[in-house]
């Protein structure tokens, strides 16, 4: 059954109410999870990309005594006027041509977290910030002072903060989207993105339209795209973003000190080479869950995959608990 069904009543994930994750018993789990391999599902890592090594190599080869001498004039110059148009066509592409980005001005940072850390502990020296529960627990820790920042799924804050799609089993649904709607401005991290099927992408940033111009797009190059040797935050603000003229003294500082052979990489990475492996992984999961008998949904991110257990948690098991939800992060064979 396709997400966007309504399926209200049927304990599965589904679009329309109820939990994103699905109920399993600790007999299930325990039975699927051997003390010894818990370390290998936590915590959220990155999985690389032949097409990533690929991509640096490229970008490496490019590197010149006079691109180091010039970073801060000419290299400015790449990153506005090359990177930045072939970043927002790609994340254009990636949301099935959904998104209208023309008029979002770019800030760089040394990663999205980075940047989200910045944003947050901005924000929230003064106001709320609203983190959906159950979601990517950085938002959060990267701030000094959290009193301003708690999980609260009204989204009635300053901030709302969500990943898209949701480390939540991968998905977004519709108490995620009231929750961003309710905000006066949203932190969108594209993370897990790139690994869904195209046709949920799509299907995300429709859903996601009513607040894109109220949005921070934060694009996310290790997760997202396993670009993890050396790191790159971008973040996408529209220009009439109330946050862009609050912040753009100190967005203009960072980019500055951008990482060019990371922006390079990206610039070389071959998209098609690494979603044909994304869907390899993708069936690769589905079967080892199939194979543990732990529910198998055909949505979301084949990387994260999460459920509401029902029963007390052997305590080899505790590592992967948070906040009644058990997060499983697949690392499939490299291939």
């Amino acid at each position: 059954m396709s997400l966007g069904e309504s399926t209200l009543g049927r304990k599965r994930v589904r679009l329309a109410g109820g939990s994103a994750e699905p109920p399993v018993s600790v007999e299930q789990l325990a039975s699927a999870i051997e003390p010894e391999h818990v370390e290998t599902f936590r915590p959220l890592l990155p999985v690389g990309y032949a097409a990533g090594v690929a991509a640096y190599r490229s970008a490496v080869e490019q590197l010149s005594a006079k691109q180091l001498t010039t970073h801060y004039t000419d290299g400015l110059s790449y990153f506005h006027d090359d990177f930045v148009p072939m970043l927002k066509s790609r994340v254009r592409s990636l949301a099935g041509d959904v998104w209208d980005l023309n008029d979002y001005v770019a800030y760089a940072a040394g990663s999205d977290v980075d940047f989200i850390a910045h944003l947050v502990e901005a924000v929230a020296r003064t106001s709320s910030v609203a983190l959906y529960p159950g979601d990517w627990h950085g938002f959060r820790v990267g701030c000094t002072d959290s009193d301003h920042i708690v999980w609260d799924a009204s989204g009635a804050a300053s901030l709302a903060c969500l990943c898209i799609p949701s480390v939540r089993n991968g998905h977004v649904t519709d108490g995620m989207l009231q929750f961003l709607s309710k905000a006066d401005s949203c932190l969108l991290n594209l993370n897990l993105y790139p690994t869904l099927r195209q046709e949920e992408r799509t299907r995300i940033a429709q859903s996601l339209a009513p607040v894109l111009d109220k949005s921070v797009l934060s694009i996310s190059f290790s997760r997202g795209f396993g670009l993890t040797a050396s790191q790159l935050g971008v973040a996408l603000v529209p220009k009439l973003h109330p946050m862009r003229a609050a912040f753009q003294r100190q967005w203009n500082w960072f980019t500055y000190f951008y990482n060019a052979i990371a922006a390079r990489a990206f610039a070389a990475f071959d998209l098609d080479a690494a979603q044909r492996v994304d869907r390899t992984r993708a069936d690769w999961v589905a079967q080892w869950l199939d194979q543990h008998d732990l529910p198998s949904e055909p949505s979301g991110s084949y990387y994260v995959k999460s459920f509401a257990v029902d029963g007390v948690l052997p305590s080899y098991l505790q590592p992967l608990h948070r906040d009644g939800i058990v997060r499983l992060c697949f690392k499939p064979p490299q291939t």
